[in-house]
């Protein structure tokens, strides 16, 4: 059974948990923590930054200066306080202090889908960064809806973080403008708005999506389909690349050559089934995104057809498992990592009012990793299974 399965509010003075059985509620207003103990309800006292000034015998504000690690306090009396505290148990009211000094070292991340792992490591730069300079992250799921992410946008500024970190929204113009109204300082990752004041990161998607197509045209490939993302700025982009290489090169843009939306594996899985049964001309696959393209990969095993002798296949991002599948995939590096630290950097940078006027556009540059997935095309008119 969880530690905590219930966490409630009332009236925004009384926290109340469940805890195995146990109900603990914890006041904001007064000194004292309710347990209910299998029918039995026990008060117990709350020890506070006074008792621990007490006890060491130092006053309220040296106390502080500890618990907020300030530099101005001897090593002697940091350690004494420090020990007090631990045998003590004693937990600072993190909303009184929020009251106090306005800020409560916390920013929020919102990404659009928890199991993509690009957003598990570009998560892990935010998460690494944020907290070697003592900030805590609170994540949100988007799930690629404009709504669902400005809906969290608002619920993250009224909990009071200090700053957000948006990756993956394309947000309206007019939301935009109203967000830079609150002061809140925000950075944007794998997204770019042409607006003045605006901070984002990003990777040069459009040059690595020509890259990709380039590659495959030499390779002899002619009949390319493309799997279409979510209609977001760097999928965007790695469509238009692919549109201006074809026409480049005078090769035909066939109406389902560019399918509807494949977000994740289920969705691409039931995109490449339906595309291969029906187009025996595709030779070759551009996924929009690495964990979209392993649901590709499923479906062009399941219809009998090999890798990269029948279909070649490409993806993009670059996650860890793409080297492992039984044919290793290609596809083009995205510095996911890389992408977290400079986001979340810019934004402590912001917070510390460091440079904060002046807005950053920082590109990344990506890499094409060729594996083994690619190879010239051949006829799979008398390949495709009786499936």
């Amino acid at each position: 059974m969880e530690a905590v399965i219930l966490m409630i509010n009332i009236l925004k003075y009384l926290t109340i948990y469940i805890n195995s059985g146990i109900l603990i509620a914890l006041s904001d207003s007064v000194d004292i923590n309710l347990f209910y103990n299998y029918g039995s309800f026990v008060i117990m006292k709350r020890t506070t930054l006074k008792d621990i000034a007490k006890v060491a015998g130092f006053s309220p504000k040296t106390v502080s200066r500890v618990i907020n690690n300030h530099e101005y306090v001897k090593k002697s009396t940091r350690e004494k306080i420090l020990k007090i505290i631990r045998e003590n148990n004693y937990i600072p009211n993190i909303a009184a202090r929020s009251l106090v000094l306005k800020k409560t070292d916390t920013l929020g991340l919102i990404i659009p889908n928890l199991e993509n792992p690009f957003y598990s490591r570009l998560s892990r730069g935010v998460i690494g960064t944020a907290e070697k300079n003592n900030y805590s992250v609170i994540v949100c799921e988007s799930k690629f809806d404009t709504l669902i992410g400005e809906k969290y946008l608002r619920m993250l500024i009224e909990r009071g973080v200090d700053g957000l970190l948006i990756a993956t929204l394309d947000l309206e113009d007019n939301f935009v403008k109203s967000l830079k109204k609150t002061g809140k300082p925000f950075v944007i990752l794998t997204c770019k708005l042409d607006m003045s004041g605006i901070n984002y990161v990003i990777a040069d998607d459009y040059k690595a999506g020509k890259e990709v197509v380039n590659y495959l045209i030499k390779l002899g490939h002619k009949n390319i389909a493309f799997l279409k993302g979510p209609d977001v700025y760097s999928s965007n982009e790695r469509l238009i690349a692919y549109k201006d290489v074809m026409e480049k090169n005078d090769l035909e843009i066939r109406d389902y050559f560019i399918t509807e939306s494949a977000l994740d594996k289920k969705t691409a899985y039931g995109v490449t089934l339906n595309l291969l049964k029906n187009h025996k001309d595709i030779t070759a696959i551009v996924g929009n995104n690495d964990y979209a393209t392993i649901g590709s990969v499923k479906a062009i095993n399941e219809l009998g057809l090999k890798i990269p002798e029948d279909i070649s296949v490409v993806g993009y991002d670059d996650i860890d498992i793409t080297e492992l599948l039984k044919v290793p995939l290609t596809t083009v590096h995205y510095p996911k990592y890389r992408s977290g630290v400079a986001a979340t950097k810019r934004l402590i940078e912001m917070l510390k009012n460091e440079r904060r006027k002046k807005s950053k556009k920082i590109i990344l540059e990506t890499s094409f990793i060729i594996r083994e997935s690619c190879s010239k095309p051949r006829d799979r008119n008398k390949l495709i299974s009786k499936n």
